[in-house]
């Protein structure tokens, strides 16, 4: 079992949450450090930094879970050019602190520059609406 930071369309009302059926959600409401940016394409991307919170939630999936996840991430391990890098970060929650994977920004869309000032994508897209 892998745990994994969710941010953006795979959270729990976000558009690819089917990605996550079955998953075990450890805790609704959680952080990274970083800065989220809105890509312009429907979805955001999470840049590493210590200035902001990116706020999301935490969930416990499979290995075929997180291989789907990949895939729709546009993340491969073997690739030196994804949308996406999947990385281990300390996930700061309502209680506890604990490691996950989080997707960050890769070298496809690291010129995004469009910040949610909020780090939150759902408070993001209600607002734009």
């Amino acid at each position: 079992m892998y745990n994994l930071f969710v941010y953006g369309t795979l959270r729990h009302e976000g558009s690819n949450h089917h990605f996550l059926k079955g998953a075990r959600r450890l805790s609704k409401s959680g952080y990274v450090p970083g800065e989220l940016h809105d890509t312009g394409l429907g979805y955001p991307v999470l840049k590493e930094g210590r200035a902001g919170k990116v706020w999301g939630e935490l969930y416990q999936i499979n290995k075929e879970q997180l291989e789907n996840i990949d895939r729709s991430e546009g993340y491969s391990p073997a690739n030196y050019s994804n949308e996406y890098i999947r990385v281990v970060r300390e996930v700061r929650t309502e209680n506890r602190t604990i490691e996950a994977f989080v997707y960050i920004v890769g070298d496809q869309l690291a010129g995004c520059v469009n910040r949610i000032k909020s780090g939150d994508w759902l408070m993001h897209i209600q607002n734009k609406h």
